[in-house]
């Protein structure tokens, strides 16, 4: 009996597979990788790891606090936003649902060959919700972190537009803190009604 359970073990598990995803995270340049459910206690988490890791190699104080500062906003930004929610935002809410709430969600940061680091968070969206996503990134395409900071201030001034789970400069900030050096793409999901979006910033 206890042959046939480590038999059945091992069919389930295929090191091989696991090594060759670690070759692959190696080759992007990948050296921090989160793929699930999201929260803030999770958030911390990775943020003290990522930011320990920072100091140990010694990165440019400047460097290290834009990484950290866009990655937070990020993992927020999935936290708030993604549509893959436990429980779905359609059940009745319960008392503490600010406390239980996760959110689906992939998170990576790592180096191009070239030198850039980059921050990269992806998570599913609402179909219906792609095309004002789209405007509302390609309204800060190219602006500059002056330009950034200055419609960041306006839109503080105006208040937070309608759906908006925070202050609503959440992808300002972000562009701001990459300098303008980003980039996003929204791809169709095989999940109908969903597509899936991933924003990332480079330093």
């Amino acid at each position: 009996m206890g042959k046939d359970l480590v038999m059945t073990t091992s069919q389930r598990l295929s090191g091989d597979s696991y090594l060759r995803f670690r070759k692959e995270l190696d080759d992007r340049g990948i050296v921090f990788s989160y793929s699930g459910y999201l929260n803030e206690a999770i958030l911390t988490g990775i943020g003290n790891a990522l930011r320990t890791k920072m100091e140990m190699d010694h990165t440019d104080a400047k460097v290290q606090r834009s990484v950290f500062s866009s990655f937070v906003e990020q993992v927020q930004n999935v936290i708030r936003y993604s549509a893959e929610k436990i429980p779905p935002e359609d059940e009745i809410p319960l008392a503490d649902q600010e406390q239980v709430a996760l959110s689906y969600g992939l998170v990576t940061v790592g180096e191009y060959a070239n030198g850039p680091r980059f921050v990269t968070c992806c998570n599913m969206v609402h179909s219906k919700d792609t095309e004002k996503l789209k405007a509302q990134l390609e309204s800060i395409r190219g602006l500059d972190r002056k330009e950034l900071g200055a419609m960041m201030r306006q839109q503080l001034k105006e208040g937070p537009p309608e759906g908006s789970k925070g202050a609503g400069v959440g992808f300002i900030q972000m562009a701001r803190e990459a300098n303008g050096q980003w980039e996003y793409d929204i791809v169709t999901s095989a999940s109908e009604g969903f597509d899936f979006f991933c924003f990332e910033a480079h330093f």
